[in-house]
């Protein structure tokens, strides 16, 4: 599952969400510099948070709620400075 937001009003900046199931990788990245990643091979937790806060001229709170469905799939939240900015569900 891989998606893209921009984030910021006066400021704008790209936040990368990028996770595979089958492989266990989850890289996050905001302007293309690598804030979060990780590798797991087994025992994927069903419920994960990830809150980063993206400096500058504009401060914003980010937060990714990533939901495991019961075999294959996720439902990811994107919270922005506390408000629902995106729900993405895929299954497989």
């Amino acid at each position: 599952m891989r998606f893209t937001l921009a984030v910021g009003h006066t400021e704008r900046h790209l936040v990368e969400f990028n996770f595979n199931q089958l492989r266990g990788t989850l890289n996050i990245q905001v302007d293309s510099r690598t804030i979060f990643q990780s590798r797991r091979l087994f025992n994927e937790p069903v419920n994960e948070v990830y809150q980063f806060v993206i400096d500058g001229a504009e401060q914003s709170q980010v937060r990714i709620e990533k939901h495991r469905k019961p075999l294959f799939g996720h439902r990811n939240t994107v919270y922005v400075n506390g408000r629902i900015n995106r729900v993405i569900d895929r299954y497989f």
